[in-house]
């Protein structure tokens, strides 16, 4: 062989040896950057872990689950205490809950697609639509409220659910099937809580409202209209029509309101039946899903990804009038206000008869917070908004 030769040879066996290395040193690297980043992630969620039974111990609740949607669309879940207290079932983040007026943020969400498409108008008052329906004239301010109106509270229609009738009806009769007009008749010729427009009050009978006008100008059932909009396309798998009493998937929940609602302490029976149908709920709520899709209909929604950028405007900008709400947040249209800090969030919370939700999107982080509890159980001192302050604290 030719010294050349030779030198060629070992020339090329030398560089096949410093491939060898190089992928060797790639791969340690990746390595070492991955078992990094999964040692931090298992750090954060354990700090995260920890917060949420500082939170269980301090209010006294069976259990807590958290999702965070990162700015990459990774999503941190995390689970704490027990989904079922009796028989020691641990939480998980796939369990579903019922996620209570969280879910007005659909229904406010296909109006505004419809108004997108020029078949409603915010600022028409409904008695263009139900003008000539037999019950119309009953409703508080009937003739004087406008569609913005019910979508930000300042109708002056009452709350249907504080009549004590609907739940003992419910007690009675736990599979009924609830009309529109049903769920209305317990506010017929009631005293408006004050003038249209001129004053704020959450009431639940406003987006029941919105319901019905969603049904009438599509010709379609709203939870069609609403797979077909947003939970397909979306890809909201986990999140589901709470319209039946068997929800595939529904953790039980633990009211501390059993006399009040008629319902017992663990509401979910044993043969997996909620305790009523919560049917009766409608586009007031009217959802069950996972935390984890929850925080990613809260980026969705209040980052306005599904309708025009007028639309959006208008349904984060808080109403003229003052709230009633914690934290002195505003409300839009199904959206809590939040400034804290000259930092402006967005959210709504939710109540159902043994289980509270919340959920936040933060547009300046671009992040989204889930948190449900599987009991309506709360701290009167401390706010479920202020209980992700602190979540929010480990976090950033």
């Amino acid at each position: 062989m030719s010294k050349l030769n030779h030198f060629n040879v070992n020339n090329s066996k030398q560089k096949n040896k410093l491939k060898i290395m190089r992928k060797i040193i790639v791969t340690v690297l990746f390595a070492t950057i991955l078992l990094s980043c999964n040692t931090r992630q298992y750090e954060v969620e354990t700090e995260f872990k920890k917060q949420l039974n500082t939170i269980i111990d301090e209010v006294d609740i069976p259990g807590i689950n958290l999702a965070i949607l990162m700015p990459n669309d990774e999503i941190i879940a995390v689970s704490a205490g027990y989904s079922d207290k009796e028989n020691q079932i641990l939480m998980k983040p796939e369990d579903k809950m019922f996620s209570g007026s969280t879910g007005k943020t659909f229904c406010a969400a296909i109006i505004l697609q419809l108004v997108d498409e020029g078949k409603l108008d915010v600022d028409d008052s409904i008695s263009k639509y139900f003008g000539k329906e037999e019950w119309f004239n009953k409703l508080p301010n009937a003739n004087d409220v406008t569609n913005r109106m019910l979508l930000n509270h300042t109708s002056g229609i009452p709350r249907y659910v504080f009549d004590d009738t609907i739940w003992k009806t419910m007690q009675n009769d736990p599979e009924k099937v609830w009309s529109g007009v049903e769920r209305l008749e317990f506010i017929f010729d009631a005293e408006p809580t004050h003038p249209a427009g001129k004053g704020w009050g959450y009431s639940d009978t406003n987006y029941i409202i919105l319901g019905m006008l969603i049904e009438q100008t599509t010709g379609n059932e709203y939870y069609a209209e609403l797979t077909k909009r947003i939970l397909q396309p979306m890809n909201l798998t986990n999140t589901l029509p709470a319209n039946k009493r068997e929800i595939p998937g529904l953790i039980t929940g633990y009211s501390v309101h059993s006399k009040d609602l008629f319902v017992p302490e663990k509401v979910l029976l044993e043969n997996g039946k909620f305790v009523f149908n919560p049917q009766m709920e409608f586009t007031g709520g009217g959802i069950a899903c996972t935390t984890s899709d929850l925080a990613k209909w809260g980026k969705i929604y209040y980052n306005g990804e599904l309708f025009s950028e007028e639309s959006y405007k208008m349904m984060r900008t808080p109403c003229d009038q003052k709230t009633s709400l914690d934290d002195n947040a505003g409300y839009g249209f199904a959206t809590f206000v939040w400034n804290e800090n000259d930092q402006i969030s967005y959210g709504h919370t939710g109540f159902f008869p043994g289980y509270v939700t919340i959920v936040e999107y933060i547009p300046a982080l671009d992040i989204s917070i889930a948190m449900q509890w599987n009991t309506d159980k709360k701290n009167p001192e401390k706010s479920l908004h202020q209980y992700l302050n602190d979540v929010k604290a480990i976090l950033f």
